[in-house]
């Protein structure tokens, strides 16, 4: 199964676009995928009900992906503060037997984080305790307009030291002529400074609204080693 789990360093480095951008990229590579977000937080109301945004953006880029959540909450909080308020109690094996169960029916499967590694879920639990719970390689999507080198390098570091399976890096919103000279060799102070390999990046969207199936899918076969993510050879990227 290919399988890898999205999160980041830090709150707002656009993860989830990058996450439809994948899933989408996958489904039309004739792969049957699904996307799994164990918690929302944010949620909206539609028809007096909650809803997951970040469910609907996937299934706006690609109809045909299946998605779920297991915990959907009002709050911007984290997921452990916002279950308070929502008198909820985030169970972990609950998230883990919903995703084995989704899983297990899809050729791959992307699981996206709520907001960030460090990210307080559950009681004396973080989403990194929850990717090492889940047993999946991580795919951490970094912002080189929000997130400073010197926090890319500690938190790469972090992760090594808890003994989690990278699958790599993917820079988001990526100035590749930037004149801040961080931004521009972001990838390459990366590389210097750890043995974690930058899957490659994308560029500035804008408005997430305006952003086509056809746009990201298209950047993602382009700038993203989508076969070093999976740790496989496409035949259709060889053909191609």
């Amino acid at each position: 199964m290919l399988n890898v789990f999205i999160s980041g360093l830090e709150r707002q480095t656009g993860k989830t676009l990058v996450t439809a951008g994948i899933a989408a990229t996958m489904q039309s590579l004739a792969f049957t995928t699904c996307v799994y977000k164990p918690i929302q937080t944010g949620a909206i109301i539609l028809n007096g009900v909650k809803s997951s945004p970040d469910l609907s953006l996937f299934k706006r880029i690609d109809p045909n992906l299946t998605v779920d959540a297991t915990y959907i909450l009002s709050g911007k909080e984290s997921p452990f503060v916002s279950s308070y308020e929502d008198k909820l109690k985030i169970d972990i094996q609950t998230i883990c037997d919903n995703y084995k169960k989704l899983a297990q029916t899809m050729d791959c499967s992307i699981v996206e984080g709520v907001n960030s590694i460090s990210t307080p879920i559950a009681e004396n639990m973080t989403e990194l305790d929850l990717i090492k719970t889940l047993g999946l390689p991580l795919v951490l999507v970094i912002n080189p307009k929000k997130t400073q080198i010197d926090t890319v390098i500690s938190g790469l570091k972090y992760i090594k030291s808890e003994r989690i399976e990278m699958a790599g890096v993917i820079l988001n919103q990526h100035d590749k002529e930037s004149d801040n000279l961080e931004v521009k060799y972001f990838p390459q102070i990366i590389n210097e400074f750890s043995d974690i390999k930058v899957l490659g990046s994308l560029p500035d969207y804008g408005d997430m609204s305006n952003v086509t199936a056809e746009t990201i899918i298209s950047n993602i076969l382009n700038n993203i080693n989508i076969e070093e993510m999976f740790g496989l050879k496409i035949a259709k990227l060889s053909q191609d």
